[in-house]
């Protein structure tokens, strides 16, 4: 399960300050800060037939490892997105030959499998950005706060990631969405109840 806080940068200035704000300063662990380059290709058969279901699958490049995801339904409302999330670290190799294989003996497998059946899984999007991310502890709560910096790449076009997560890790959730509320009305941040997948699949125009 996914829990996190989604909010768009409005003041281009925010993206200097807001990971060294000074309240996240005092409550941050140092030795998770990270720095780490994404490359995410998201994949579906040709007709679609996992966004049909409300499932991503995506393969990501972090620096030097590829882990490949599964999101799947939730919700999503004031910028606070609950969602199924299933993460196997796996090769390069895999987007040779990707299959949801990866995903056998999960919850939701079966699922999956009845959905793409034998349809050759294939790219419908790529998405380039740099995550500055540091890890948070309020005594309630731990999260991870993040600022994500780059592009989504599509067949029809592409736009700009810039946007904040407040994922929560473990503890009290509302304390976690009161942690995202205090940077908000701080950085003038904006909720979003869209992911950057939906982003990409509105510039595709099929959703």
């Amino acid at each position: 399960m996914e829990i996190e806080l989604k909010y768009l940068l409005r003041d281009d200035l925010a993206k200097d300050r807001i990971l060294n704000d000074k309240h996240l300063l005092e409550i941050k662990n140092p030795a998770c800060d990270e720095t780490v380059q994404m490359r995410a290709i998201y994949l579906d058969t040709e007709e679609g037939d996992l966004r049909g279901l409300q499932i991503a699958l995506r393969a990501r490049f972090e620096n030097e490892r590829v882990v490949v995801t599964l999101k799947w339904k939730g919700s999503a409302q004031d910028g606070l997105h609950v969602r199924g999330e299933l993460n196997v670290p796996a090769g390069s190799e895999y987007l040779d030959n990707p299959t949801v294989d990866i995903f056998k003996g999960s919850e939701i497998y079966d699922e999956l499998l009845a959905a793409v059946s034998d349809k050759k899984l294939i790219p419908v999007m790529e998405m380039d950005y740099v995550r500055k991310a540091i890890q948070v502890d309020t005594g309630k709560s731990i999260s991870v706060v993040s600022l994500d910096e780059g592009t989504i790449h599509t067949s029809k076009g592409d736009a700009e990631i810039l946007e904040v997560e407040v994922e929560l890790y473990s503890g009290d959730q509302e304390d976690m969405v009161a942690l995202g509320g205090e940077l908000a009305a701080k950085y003038n941040l904006q909720t979003s109840d869209k992911s950057k997948y939906q982003r990409g699949l509105e510039l595709l125009g099929v959703i």
